[in-house]
């Protein structure tokens, strides 16, 4: 009944004080000082919210799995730690982390832990929830103020505690891990680019974790002359520098895309060219790179004109051909996308389709006759091009949904319709 008992004093504790005051008094009553983080490093106390210090992380990052009902202890380090997790959700995970640990001690801190263990587990399950509020309410909003736009970006800026000047414009930059990137808490994040600002002596607002991709606001190009320091040259290198830092550290490739500036009540516009630019090197295979929206050439007017007239643009262009191709099991379209990447080498294309030479002969006269087009131009083979290059950047966006329109009766005289 004590040992009940005790739990219910804990669970008071915690419920009515917080997790501080129940780190302190598990610290007072075991006399070890501790630190309680999550299991990526994310610290609960004494801080909240913080990434524990480095020889915690380092420590995490080479301790053993173990399990709830166990313990590990590093004999090097002196160093105790237990594991306290939700059952249903087993990666949502507190560790206590005692230092300067004799193994006589062990069997006392273990007690106590338990005595704790209702508690934390209640904390952590609320943790979980308001984790789980404020991520539901954070999506909402960045998606008003860069996709919907209807929320002031101001607001944004300000909720960060970001300080805004009126005289400057903004840009966007994305940052991708990738498929198989690491769980990087957004505070670590932040932390590394502060890091490298000060280390740089380079400007930075403060950088968003939102599905998935990094998002950092930063300074554009000041309307002010005696603000113009920062030149396109010296952006490129910064850009850089960070693409390499993050590869470096978290192993993995990053690639960077990067809009435009632009006054903040048009910082949106930023990031759908920042998303543009990412994409469009991603669908190509591409990893490890830095695109700015500003360096894509002719693909940036393409992209700059209103969405409907870019799709029109597609539509027009490849319609009869992705038309053909659903309603024929043609297989024209790939072919035609080979031509282009081989620069209408049939041999090239033949080994590619595994094909023979002749069906890519006859497939490109028939492409032509579709078309009504010349395919020795020049011309035609790049709107073509750029026709196919547009359309799946817009696609993997989602800013261009493929489909078709077909017909219920077989005797309709209405053709088929491919949307893309």
């Amino acid at each position: 009944m004590e040992g009940k008992n005790n739990a219910l004093d804990w669970l008071e504790l915690v419920a009515s004080k917080g997790i501080k005051a129940l780190g302190q008094k598990l610290q007072r009553k075991c006399g070890k000082k501790l630190i309680i983080t999550g299991g990526q490093g994310m610290a609960h106390y004494p801080e909240t919210g913080i990434m524990a210090p480095a020889e915690v992380q380092e420590l995490l990052a080479n301790m053993p799995e173990f399990g709830e009902n166990q313990y590990y202890y590093g004999k090097n380090q002196r160093l105790l730690v237990f594991r306290v997790m939700l059952e249903d959700t087993p990666d949502n995970t507190l560790l206590l982390l005692w230092q300067a640990v004799n193994t006589e001690d062990i069997g006392a801190i273990g007690n106590r832990v338990e005595e704790a263990r209702l508690a934390l587990k209640w904390y952590l399950r609320c943790n979980k929830e308001s984790v789980e509020r404020l991520n539901e309410q954070r999506t909402a909003f960045l998606e008003g103020v860069f996709i919907k736009h209807n929320i002031s970006v101001e607001s944004l800026l300000k909720e960060q505690g970001i300080e805004i000047h009126s005289d400057q414009e903004y840009a966007v930059m994305l940052m991708d891990m990738g498929a198989d990137k690491p769980l990087i808490p957004p505070a670590d994040f932040r932390a590394k680019l502060r890091e490298f600002r000060q280390r740089h002596q380079t400007e930075l607002i403060y950088p968003l974790e939102w599905n998935g991709i990094y998002l950092v606001i930063l300074p554009g190009i000041y309307s002010q002359p005696e603000f113009s320091f920062l030149s396109t040259g010296k952006r490129e290198e910064l850009f850089g520098r960070w693409q390499q830092l993050f590869s470096e550290v978290y192993k993995v490739e990053v690639s960077i895309g990067v809009g435009r500036s632009y006054p903040l009540a048009d910082l949106h516009r930023s990031y759908h060219e920042a998303r543009i630019a990412l994409m469009f090197r991603q669908i190509k295979g591409e990893r490890g790179f830095v695109q700015a929206f500003a360096a894509l050439g002719i693909f940036k007017e393409l992209f700059g004109c209103e969405q409907e007239r870019i799709i029109r643009f597609c539509r027009q262009t490849l319609d009869k051909l992705l038309t053909y191709d659903h309603d024929c099991d043609a297989n024209l379209q790939i072919t035609l996308r080979t031509l282009l990447d081989t620069n209408f080498s049939y041999k090239l294309t033949a080994e590619k389709l595994f094909i023979h030479v002749n069906t890519v002969r006859y497939r490109c006269d028939k492409i032509a006759q579709l078309l009504a087009v010349d395919l020795n131009q020049p011309d035609t083979r790049f709107n073509l091009y750029a026709a196919f290059r547009v359309g799946d950047v817009l696609k993997a966006l989602n800013l261009l949904q493929p489909g078709y329109i077909g017909n219920i009766s077989k005797d309709s005289r209405l053709e088929t319709k491919t949307l893309f």
